[in-house]
């Protein structure tokens, strides 16, 4: 799954791109315009076509993101122990550029700045103003992003992602991404919204990326259509040692109930600049596809890297041969009594029962009779997600009659849609 921008957005890196291993595109609409995801889409569109491919399109909201307002001279450094006023205030030391943040945040809960390069903590309110005292110093900027990992934030739907979901039903996304989501009921809200839209049957992938959506993981997993481990905000909102095991529990919690996971941020970040990975990102893509995710997400490394072809290219690479050794590994694969046993819970009742376990015996029977693919007829999609849930070690071919369902079905693991 790549992220599409300037370094990628031309009709001829387009085509590269795909030839080079997308599967999924992504738009983020934090960033360019309507007119711009337009153009690219119908680039996207085109090449697909001409490939025979089904590619679905993510649009990716913004979502409730805070950050500083405008600083008075641009930049400022503050030094551990500095009491700093902040808020909408004029006059504040930093001001924040969105209504009524700081009525949410009380005396103790920290303030995060720059991706947490920056600590804040608040030690008192007076009227419209934060004091607070900083715990690591370094230099801010204007515009500069805020976590708040310890306040209650509501979750308001902007008019901006109002506008955006409008726009990704009219042009025919395959998915929405709702970030900052922190329990089922902001997916309820946002489902409410893409109804209202047009778009009553359009997808919804919720970012992991709060501590609160931590605390709701199972509720989010089950309300969701896919999810994505977002490890950016994630390993600023929550202490970054817990972020490796998060992604295996995130995943687990997918096969659990069949809900595909994307894992995403920094995989080959430093391939933004040159053209070959580190040893350490291609240990992160292999371990990736070993835990069990779906898909592997490239960010800014194909929106706006030096090298977005080659870092497809490499991973790519890398994830065919972590496949090749989890395939020669069928202990990997699960049965419907041992998926029910990680979850924890209750045996399904026998109607549910009845497709897992057939599921489950195809997954099984392609080792011992070494079948090359299984074939799943599946007209809505169900029976390549149910399939693609136990992981089998041969590709899944998902036959259907409709083009949207084939793209839909590209997210899930080891499925090829035909059409």
């Amino acid at each position: 799954m790549a992220t599409f921008g300037p370094a990628s957005d031309s009709p001829e890196v387009i085509g590269k791109l795909l030839d080079a291993g997308v599967d999924i595109v992504r738009f983020n609409l934090s960033h360019g315009d309507h007119d711009s995801h337009r153009a690219t889409l119908e680039h996207v569109r085109r090449a697909a076509e001409e490939r025979d491919k089904q590619v679905p399109v993510v649009f990716d909201l913004m979502g409730p993101r805070y950050r500083l307002g405008k600083l008075a001279d641009g930049q400022r450094e503050l030094a551990p122990r500095e009491r700093i006023t902040l808020g909408e205030a004029d006059g504040c030391d930093l001001p924040v550029d969105t209504p009524g943040l700081i009525d949410y945040l009380l005396p103790g809960e920290r303030i995060l700045i720059d991706n947490g390069l920056v600590e804040l903590v608040v030690e008192s309110r007076e009227d419209e103003t934060l004091r607070t005292r900083v715990v690591h110093g370094g230099p801010v900027s204007t515009r500069k992003g805020i976590n708040l990992p310890d306040s209650a934030l509501p979750f308001n739907i902007s008019e901006k992602d109002r506008a955006d979901i409008a726009f990704a039903v009219e042009v025919g996304a395959d998915f929405i991404g709702a970030s900052y989501v922190g329990s089922p009921q902001h997916l309820e809200r946002l489902r409410g919204v893409i109804e209202a839209s047009g778009g009553k049957s359009l997808p919804l992938i919720a970012k992991l990326e709060r501590a609160a959506a931590v605390e709701s993981l199972e509720g989010i997993v089950k309300s969701a259509d896919a999810v994505m481990v977002a490890r950016g905000d994630l390993g600023v909102e929550v202490p970054l040692d817990q972020v490796p095991v998060l992604q295996k529990k995130i995943i687990d919690a997918g096969r659990r109930t069949g809900t595909p996971v994307i894992v995403a941020t920094q995989m080959l970040e430093s391939m933004m600049q040159q053209p070959r990975p580190t040893r350490a990102e291609v240990s992160d893509v292999a371990n990736a596809v070993f835990d069990g995710a779906d898909a592997l997400m490239l960010s800014g490394e194909t929106a706006a890297g030096q090298f977005p072809v080659e870092v497809v290219e490499t991973m790519a690479r890398v994830i065919r041969e972590a496949e090749g050794y989890r395939r020669s590994d069928s202990s990997r694969t699960f049965g419907p009594t041992e998926l029910t046993n990680r979850a924890g819970g209750k045996s399904e009742d026998l109607a549910d029962r009845i497709p897992d376990a057939v599921s489950s015996a195809a997954a099984h029977a392609v080792v011992s009779l070494q079948v090359r693919r299984i074939v799943a007829f599946s007209q809505g999609g169900f029976t390549a997600r149910l399939m693609a849930r136990y992981r089998p070690a041969v590709p899944i071919l998902a036959f259907t009659t409709d083009p949207m369902v084939a793209r839909r079905s590209q997210l899930l693991w080891g499925v090829q849609p035909l059409v």
